[in-house]
């Protein structure tokens, strides 16, 4: 007879992160060398492990949350200056809020093509509301291809936004 109190040998489950190479089912605990959901035969040798923590996709509200914080944190300075709210001015700005992480690129991309300071307005409104959508899509996509893309576009795009926020700063007190 077996003591109770004596440990298990093991408290691994075979296969632990395997997963069939037909139909991705998880092997965790198979007790053949045998897909228990479509009965294919597997080497456990030749299975891919469970992949590494910045190889993994990132699911698409923690991409989504990540890149809106990494694009919008910095720029978060509008809300917290010590200026008074009479007058309409710095309520102009908060309502730009949405549109700031494009104000400079915007700025930077029409002076490069000689159109000027021409943004304001609707026109204006649409291209930076524009390229604040592609940030946040591609910043989306790079945290669906694997965390590690995520975590260095958003680092980027983070330092990117403390100066693009500081350059938004001097034209507010200008």
């Amino acid at each position: 007879m077996t003591d109770p109190k004596q440990k298990p040998e093991s408290t691994t489950l075979p296969y632990t992160g395997l997963k069939c190479l037909k139909c991705e089912y998880d092997l965790t605990g198979a007790a053949q060398q045998r897909c228990p959901e479509c009965g294919q035969t597997f080497d456990p040798a030749l299975l891919p492990g469970k992949p590494m923590w910045w190889k993994r996709r990132a699911s698409w509200w923690v991409a989504l949350l990540s890149v809106l914080l990494a694009v919008y944190l910095p720029n978060t300075w509008v809300f917290w200056i010590d200026y008074p709210w009479g007058g309409g001015y710095r309520m102009h700005w908060v309502m730009m809020f949405p549109f700031l992480p494009s104000l400079l690129l915007l700025a930077l991309g029409m002076q490069f093509i000689g159109a000027g300071n021409n943004i304001d307005g609707v026109t204006g409104q649409l291209l930076m509301g524009a390229l604040v959508a592609v940030m946040v899509a591609l910043g989306v996509l790079a945290g669906r291809r694997s965390r590690l893309w995520l975590l260095i576009f958003c680092v980027v795009m983070f330092v990117l936004q403390v100066f693009n926020a500081l350059g938004c700063y001097e034209l507010f007190r200008a």
